[in-house]
């Protein structure tokens, strides 16, 4: 058991994910250059694309809300998780398993499929059981944390919809019992992106922006709302009525975002870098992905569309603010644990202050423009350009993390005394 009050996981724990998540990055931008001749008219079968946005949707987004999720959550709802072992068993069931699973995916291989689908379903049971023990033990008079709280609650019952659904579009692989299998595709990617990890991500940004930003937490009324039409839009989806479901979903995006901005305008911290600017870029996507969806629900778009559609969702909305999160998160968490080792650390700003993270920003918006131009233009070349483009952006990142761990480890023990709260000469 993690002690009462331990607020701190082992190192260990938390870093192998988000190091994970760096290399899937890699790997997405890379699958999805190496597809780049059949994604624009990609309809959701096996192959590179599906393999790409499954790195990117499972390897980096879900590996980090779940190894993120674990060191924030003892702090986001002032809870302790129920122990260490269950976040260890995750990683060691769920980082496998999107390695198995993605491989089975771009090489059309039934029995890796089945063996990475049901590791992953495993480990996000076992992430779920944890997060609701965690969740059952909150005290939820602090109305911050009861928003926390309420988010996590109908992420998890997205995440287990979810799992549902993605283990029955690889049994129809093999099987084709579905008689619409991309009808149920749509509403598992529905229910990934906008439930789950949507949810989640609202979830911690409740305790994130307000803390790097230096504001207010969100007033608790509005933020409900915006959960409540959420939440709303993600029934009508899984009932199959998805033009009310985009619409209901547009509405709460709208509001999300206007919530996030007056945030914004009120903050303390005048300068927040590069990080803020791809989550600054994932707000104004999140409206603009339900545009599309709209739009495509209604047949309004060629046949460009759908892929658009994804590219906005996917790596427009949320990997711009994972890794926007990231920026910030992966120095702030290597101060802490710096600290906890008891070296000298330099301040968290000086830490997140490179010119690494700002390439691997302008790189992911280059990237993001040049395959939707690509897209809609039908050039391959285009596709294949902006993919590596992502791709070098992530070796960027991977380099700062790399450059990140070795300051830290450089850096010199404190004398006992300095550990004891005295200054040492």
């Amino acid at each position: 058991m993690i002690a009462p009050g331990s607020k701190l996981l082992p190192a260990s724990i938390p870093f192998r994910f988000l190091a994970a998540a760096l290399l899937f990055h890699l790997l997405g931008w890379t699958a999805l250059a190496a597809g780049a001749p059949v994604v624009a008219g990609a309809e959701g079968g096996l192959g590179l694309p599906v393999a790409a946005l499954h790195l990117i949707t499972l390897g980096v987004l879900t590996v980090t809300a779940v190894g993120a999720g674990f060191q924030l959550l003892p702090v986001a709802i002032q809870a302790d998780l129920p122990g260490v072992w269950p976040c260890r068993m995750t990683g060691w069931l769920l980082l496998p398993g999107v390695v198995v699973l993605t491989w089975g995916m771009m090489t059309a291989d039934l029995w890796l499929l089945g063996i990475g689908g049901i590791s992953v379903a495993l480990a996000l049971l076992v992430f779920a059981v944890v997060v609701g023990m965690a969740l059952l033990r909150t005290d939820q008079t602090n109305p911050q944390v009861r928003l926390v709280v309420r988010h996590l609650w109908a992420a998890l019952a997205c995440l287990m919809a979810l799992a549902v659904l993605g283990l029955a579009l690889l049994g129809d692989f093999a099987h084709g019992y579905l008689d619409d299998h991309r009808t149920v595709a749509v509403i598992h990617l529905a229910v990934a992106c906008y439930g789950f990890l949507g949810l989640l991500a609202a979830g911690f940004v409740q305790v994130l922006v307000p803390m790097f930003a230096l504001v207010a937490p969100q007033r608790e009324r509005p933020a409900t709302l915006v959960l409540a039409l959420a939440v709303a839009a993600l029934i009508l989806a899984g009932a199959g009525a998805l033009i009310g479901a985009a619409s209901l979903g547009l509405a709460a995006a709208c509001l999300h975002v206007h919530g996030m901005a007056g945030l914004m305008r009120r903050r303390n911290r005048r300068d927040l870098g590069t990080s803020f600017l791809l989550v600054r870029l994932s707000w104004a996507m999140l409206p603009a992905s339900l545009v599309l969806g709209l739009l495509l629900i209604l047949d309004l778009l060629p046949a460009w569309g759908p892929g658009l559609f994804v590219l906005t969702l996917v790596g427009g909305w949320l990997l711009s603010l994972v890794l926007g999160m990231l920026q910030r998160i992966l120095p702030f968490l290597s101060a802490i644990h710096a600290a906890r080792a008891g070296r000298r650390i330099p301040k968290v700003s000086e830490l997140s202050d490179s010119p690494l993270l700002q390439i691997q920003a302008a790189c992911h918006v280059a990237a993001l423009a040049a395959v939707g131009m690509g897209m809609v233009l039908d050039l391959e070349v285009l596709i294949r350009g902006g993919a590596l483009t992502g791709a070098g952006g992530a070796v960027a990142f991977i380099i700062y993390a790399l450059d990140l761990y070795l300051r830290i480890r450089a850096l010199p023990q404190v004398r006992p005394v300095a550990a004891r709260g005295k200054t040492a000469p």
